[in-house]
């Protein structure tokens, strides 16, 4: 308890800097993977999504919102869902059944004791072939025009410290709260310009995320920031933890889900 307290003492002393100088941006999500030919094959021809540049170690997905990025990492992570926290991604169908029946067909595991109704609609959890598991859902709430295949519903990480999160993602990172509705589930982010971000998750009972950053297969936040080297020397002075890696920061919130921040490069 003391150490919560303390951490949430130091991340709310960093809001003066989230206010004037970090202005985060969220501009995607890395998925890393064991085999970029494997994973290339999954997310274009199982899920659908358009490859738009390919590199030695990554490849970037086109999507109808932000880019994916996939990674080239060591080793499979460690099983831990739905026990551990982690950063998820969220997928929309316009119908969940066929979907379910052609990924099924395409060898997908999906985890069918997890397929459940919410405030949303329905939805069930899914493996891509590295063990990172993510959700596809179909939107009941309201009226949604046919289309095929599957799109970025939204992303986000799950949590068991609500009010921690908090701290962190507003406190430190300076998004803004999109809504309070859904508290104490879920807690919907925004940038200062009013767009959407992404979601904060609350499960009671999490275990810290295990995983390496580069080491193992899992899905990470990433984030611009116009002043790299103001955040890494506040960082510094307030002895929060990152690790440099070029021309990026790695930094984990308070239960180890991975943020990979870089300068704004349009500014």
């Amino acid at each position: 308890m003391k150490l919560i307290y303390s951490f949430l003492l130091v991340l709310a002393s960093l809001s003066i800097f989230a206010q004037e100088e970090s202005k985060l941006t969220f501009t995607g999500i890395k998925i890393f993977v064991t085999d970029l030919q494997v994973a290339e094959d999954f997310y274009a021809n199982v899920l659908g999504l358009e490859v738009s540049d390919r590199a030695a170690n990554e490849v970037e997905l086109k999507t109808n919102t932000w880019p994916i990025t996939l990674a080239l990492a060591k080793e499979r992570s460690a099983p831990g869902y739905p026990n551990n926290a982690r950063t998820g991604l969220s997928f929309q169908t316009y119908k969940l059944l066929p979907q379910i029946d052609r990924l099924r067909e395409n060898g997908v595991k999906l985890y069918d004791s997890l397929l459940s109704r919410n405030g949303v609609g329905i939805s069930i959890p899914f493996e891509d072939p590295f063990g990172n598991v993510m959700t596809i859902i179909e939107v009941q709430i309201r009226e949604v025009e046919a289309f095929e295949g599957v799109r970025i519903y939204n992303t986000g990480v799950t949590i068991a410290n609500m009010d921690a999160a908090t701290q962190f993602y507003e406190g430190l990172l300076g998004f803004e709260e999109w809504s309070r509705n859904y508290l104490p589930d879920a807690l919907p982010l925004k940038h200062s310009d009013g767009s959407f971000a992404f979601m904060i998750h609350y499960k009671d009972g999490l275990k810290n995320n295990a995983n390496a950053y580069g080491q193992n297969s899992q899905i990470v936040l990433m984030m611009s920031v116009p002043n790299l080297g103001g955040l890494r020397s506040l960082l510094e002075s307030r002895e929060i933890q990152f690790d440099l890696k070029k021309d990026r920061l790695i930094v984990q919130d308070q239960e180890r889900n991975f943020i990979e921040i870089r300068k704004n490069s349009t500014l």
